[in-house]
């Protein structure tokens, strides 16, 4: 079932007019940035919604907002409780399944990250290093192993950051996110040491 038309159903008491709009410019954002990152755009926007929002949606609820079939925001739910970006919740005498998105942005971040380099970065470079060694072992294939080299060396510099990253603590983020683009500084230096 495609996206409709249809007005959302679920209340949004206490919503202005301008917070809707907002809402729905950042949910359909996401399902753009999802697109370009290979994602299902449902799962980008179901997750953008949860997030913007800040509340607990049934299934239901979210199907009729983003006007998609069950089917499909199953499936997706389903995706981002596995990336662990979106969990359950549960309350005493409810009984209906309720999800809410992970509000740390710095959780978010290594989430998303851990999922990326599990499915990307390290096939990526599991195929490098196999063809780097093919090359090493085939002087036939030497020609082509500089250019593989060059590329794999690239790839793992990329993984090296993303090993790095995940160790990182939100309080090395905002470390970093003090430092001044041009200031000629290095992350963790110069501050009052």
């Amino acid at each position: 079932m495609e996206k409709s038309d249809a007005a959302p159903n679920r209340d949004t008491t206490g919503t202005s007019p301008l917070a809707e709009q907002l809402i729905k410019q950042f949910v359909e954002h996401w399902g753009v940035m999802a697109r370009a990152w290979g994602i299902n755009s449902t799962m980008g926007e179901l997750f953008a919604l949860l997030y913007i929002t800040g509340t607990d949606w049934t299934a239901e609820d979210l199907r009729h907002w983003l006007g998609v079939s069950r089917g499909n925001v199953s499936m997706n739910l389903r995706e981002l409780l596995s990336w662990g970006v979106v969990h359950k919740v549960h309350r005493s005498g409810e009984r209906r399944e309720l999800f809410r998105a992970e509000t740390e942005v710095w959780t978010l971040f290594r989430k998303i990250l851990t999922e990326r380099k599990r499915r990307e970065l390290d096939p990526t470079l599991h195929v490098l290093d196999h063809a780097f060694s093919l090359a090493e072992e085939h002087p036939a294939l030497h020609d082509l192993k500089a250019r593989i080299e060059s590329l794999r060396s690239f790839f793992k510099s990329i993984d090296a950051l993303a090993v790095h990253l995940l160790s990182a603590t939100s309080g090395d983020l905002a470390e970093i996110s003090q430092v001044e683009p041009d200031s000629g500084r290095e992350p963790g230096i110069g501050h009052g040491a």
